[in-house]
């Protein structure tokens, strides 16, 4: 089958479908995927973000009660002095109490409050205090003064989320950093609860886009193959009307080129049926139409069996081309065929046959809107002029073409030529 210039053979419909489940499907796919990671990540920073603004603000709500209850106390923790020191001077017990209540209260796992040179000023755990923490994400909060959240895996294999958060005195200078301790499920089950709509609306939008468009392509894919094949069933009835050659020729020359003609050498068939007026004039149209296409049927289907190309039909008489190094043994074998099946059928008439092998122009003949792809020239007309010399079931070449089963040499005078033609015969007996 001719292949068109960007796509499938010409004779089969064009496969939207399978290019839409093949190329579209999976880029449709991946831009779905990627798009729903980066909203899946924009909203867990947007979350993040949330939740660290609202651990500030636990940070400040811790401050402001510890403030109110004990203001002595946690001024001497602003100003550097650890809870250690300040339980040398018996004024941090109520402190230390305060603490563990807003533990309690805000439902910390631990608590830990750092003075801007990143030493530990209050933990939860008594042994904490007074230590260094060199983490960047203590160093970020102090030096950025922004909220920052770290995941942690414990000793024991758990994990739990580290957020460290700045305090600021009233005139919003940094004073100290609160590390709070959450676990993991809290934050992520607030990921979960955010991100699943914001992911699942889109990603039910693409997959109702998804079917929409498989559903238009399906029905495209149907009409296009609808289409192509009453395309291709007028294409083919059209071709019966034509030569091979001539359906060759059109499919492969460019797109708004023409055919360009040329001289060729072939084999050329020439067949007629002999007294075929006076069959005419005897019987009724149907019963003429019913016999010309049993012994043009009959001929074709020979024809094609020996590699031979119908050039046209004229009416009761046929032109075939034969090409190729054998071309003569087919055409004469073709011929041979024939005759014996017209006489074993016993057809009310025969044919008569010439077979001859020279050079002609091969092309398109006629106006744009309507032309013929044919042979032309002195070939075509001695052919002709053979089938004319031949009787009710003989076959007539040109002497140089005759096997041994033909009859001794003899010319004839050919109309356009000067000189005689020499000519064999042969006559096809059915025991």
């Amino acid at each position: 089958m001719t292949e068109s210039q960007d796509g499938p053979p010409i004779d089969e419909p064009f496969p939207l479908k399978d290019r839409f489940r093949r190329r579209f499907i999976p880029a449709l796919l991946a831009f779905v995927g990627i798009s729903l990671l980066i909203i899946g990540f924009t909203a867990r920073h947007a979350v993040e973000a949330i939740y660290l603004e609202l651990a500030q603000r636990r940070a400040q709500s811790i401050v402001r009660s510890i403030e109110e209850t004990e203001n002595a106390t946690w001024a001497g923790l602003m100003a550097g002095r650890s809870l250690t020191e300040l339980e040398r001077n018996d004024v941090a017990t109520g402190l230390t109490a305060a603490f563990a209540e807003q533990v309690r209260q805000q439902d910390l796992e631990e608590l830990k409050v750092y003075d801007l040179n990143r030493r530990v000023l209050y933990a939860t755990l008594a042994e904490e205090i007074g230590t260094l923490e060199n983490g960047p994400a203590l160093q970020q909060a102090i030096e950025e003064t922004e909220s920052g959240l770290v995941k942690k895996t414990l000793q024991d294999g758990t994990a739990q989320y580290e957020l460290y958060v700045p305090v600021f005195d009233e005139d919003g200078t940094l004073r100290a950093v609160f590390e709070l301790y959450e676990p993991v499920s809290y934050l992520n089950g607030i990921l979960l609860k955010s991100a699943l709509p914001i992911i699942s609306i889109p990603g039910i939008l693409f997959l109702v886009l998804g079917i929409t468009l498989n559903k238009l392509v399906t029905a495209a894919q149907a009409d296009i193959d609808r289409r192509t094949n009453t395309i291709n069933a007028l294409r083919k009835r059209l071709e019966s009307f034509v030569s091979t050659k001539a359906v060759d020729a059109v499919r492969n020359i460019p797109s708004n080129s023409d055919i360009i003609s040329k001289r060729v050498t072939e084999t050329l068939f020439f067949s007629d049926i002999r007294d075929f007026t006076g069959f005419s004039e005897q019987h009724e149209p149907e019963e003429v139409v019913g016999f010309l296409n049993d012994i043009m049927t009959l001929q074709v289907d020979i024809l094609r069996q020996y590699g031979g190309d119908v050039d046209k039909m004229i009416g009761d008489a046929i032109l075939a081309r034969f090409d190729g190094a054998d071309s003569i043994e087919r055409a004469i074998g073709a011929a041979r065929k024939i005759q014996e099946a017209v006489a074993r059928r016993q057809l009310p008439r025969f044919l008569g046959i010439g077979i001859y092998r020279g050079e002609m122009i091969s092309g398109t003949i006629g106006p744009p809107d309507r032309r013929d792809f044919t042979v032309i020239g002195d070939a075509v007309n001695v052919a002709a002029r053979l089938c004319a010399a031949a009787a009710a079931n003989e076959i007539v070449v040109e002497a140089g073409l005759a096997d041994a089963g033909f009859q001794a040499e003899e010319t004839v005078t050919v109309k356009g030529r000067e000189q005689p033609i020499a000519i064999r015969r042969t006559s096809v007996t059915v025991p």
